[in-house]
């Protein structure tokens, strides 16, 4: 009873934190489920009269989100088993294999997640332009593998450094080649931290603006973040549709992480760990 009593003052003193956290999302539920009238109010913090709850089918259906969610799902798709692809035997060369120059290049690798995504769109999109991906799922999927590989290396060689040396050379004196130790021995091993890749790499995909809005130009390919564009015109913003379709676009992030929020924590904690 006396240790619930003290974990009180940590609570309340979590509470404001709480409030700015959860602010903007009940604020945004709540506008989402008002008439045009009412969000152009004076206290725009009121509670909506009625649910409009026809805000979400007119967004769905204006919109288009039915074809924006199955691109956003195609691309996330690729983005994560690419992502995986990438990083997981990268992480295993640069913890478990010894060559010269193995620091400098995974410093290099690293190097990416100081440089911000604006910084070098101009050649990323010229690189694009010349393999002829843009305007495509493809080119956007390539965009965000390249733009996520260094913090999955990262990631990845982290947990792979604290496995035992003495697991790889048990497996490599019984004959096993390095793509078996990587299959067989460090992958199993390795699941929280896959697992927190790929939670990591969904979030970001899904909640990417900047990267398809300079890539994808027709509306065929655009994906769910894009689709809030189309209720704003030069003269005019629907804020309804705007409030309501906003919701419809991170609802599936947020029972995504609802959903696996220990194993994301599991992941990344063993790996700082064994890094």
């Amino acid at each position: 009873m006396s240790h619930r009593k003290s974990e009180w003052p940590a609570a309340l003193a979590l509470l404001p934190v709480l409030a700015l956290v959860l602010g903007p999302f009940l604020w945004l539920l709540a506008s989402s489920l008002k008439s045009e009238a009412e969000i152009g109010q004076a206290n725009p913090f009121a509670l909506p009269k009625e649910a409009m709850w026809q805000n979400y089918v007119d967004a769905w259906q204006i919109g288009g989100f039915g074809d924006l969610l199955a691109n956003s799902l195609l691309n996330l798709a690729g983005v994560v088993a690419l992502t995986l692809i990438a990083c997981a035997p990268a992480g295993y060369v640069f913890a478990k294999l010894r060559f010269p120059g193995r620091e400098w290049v995974f410093y290099l690798v690293i190097i990416g997640l100081t440089i911000p995504v604006q910084a070098i769109v101009i050649p990323l999109y010229q690189v694009l332009f010349n393999l002829g991906l843009i305007n495509s799922l493809a080119g956007i999927t390539l965009a965000q593998v390249s733009n996520g590989i260094p913090f999955g290396i990262f990631l990845m060689r982290s947990f792979f450094a604290g496995v035992p040396d003495e697991l790889v050379e048990a497996a490599r004196i019984d004959g096993a080649s390095h793509f078996q130790i990587l299959r067989k021995v460090m992958l199993p091993l390795a699941a929280p931290a896959l697992q927190a890749l790929v939670i990591i790499s969904a979030l970001s995909t899904w909640n990417d603006f900047f990267l398809p809005l300079v890539v994808l130009i027709s509306s065929e390919v655009q994906t769910l973040p894009l689709g809030l564009v189309r209720f704003a015109s030069t003269y005019s913003t629907d804020f309804r549709l705007v409030f309501s379709g906003t919701v419809i676009t991170f609802l599936p992030v947020i029972i995504l992480y609802i959903l696996t929020q220990r194993r994301f924590t599991e992941g990344l904690t063993q790996g700082a760990l064994k890094g």
